[in-house]
């Protein structure tokens, strides 16, 4: 069973988003997965780290990607939607703090475990017309 599945969030209108979307999902799925292996004694720590280290990396890139698009595009609802985006990263960023200080990986990984839900609701109701919006805007600049 997955932490999250692709058919939880709405289907993206642009492409890139989309792809961003099904990759993130992957890396929650294999993150939970090796957590699993890890408890078990069956992966390595270092394995478990590298793959938090990728989801970690991704998420500042998918956010960074979103908001960059945003802001060509002249997106109304940007500011709503960076502080959704930045709120998540503070909570990141304090859950690492707090697995970095106490030197125990159970602190990140119950973090991660709890960021489907998130995730599904932001995608599906602030992602979903933001993707929208983007796509029609690329589309009239194609035709210019």
């Amino acid at each position: 069973m997955a932490l999250v599945y692709i058919e939880q969030v709405e289907e993206m209108n642009l492409e890139q988003m989309q792809k961003t979307h099904e990759d993130e999902i992957e890396i929650l799925n294999a993150i939970d997965k090796l957590a699993i292996y890890h408890e078990r004694g069956e992966a390595t720590e270092e394995e478990l780290v590298a793959k938090i280290d990728e989801y970690i990396e991704h998420v500042h890139q998918h956010f960074a990607s979103e908001e960059n698009l945003m802001q060509k595009y002249d997106f109304p609802k940007y500011d709503m939607h960076k502080t959704a985006h930045d709120m998540f990263l503070e909570e990141l960023d304090h859950a690492i703090k707090y697995w970095k200080r106490y030197e125990d990986i159970t602190k990140i990984t119950n973090f991660i475990r709890r960021t489907p839900e998130w995730i599904v609701l932001h995608v599906n109701t602030v992602d979903l017309p933001t993707s929208t919006y983007l796509a029609k805007k690329m589309e009239q600049e194609k035709e210019l």
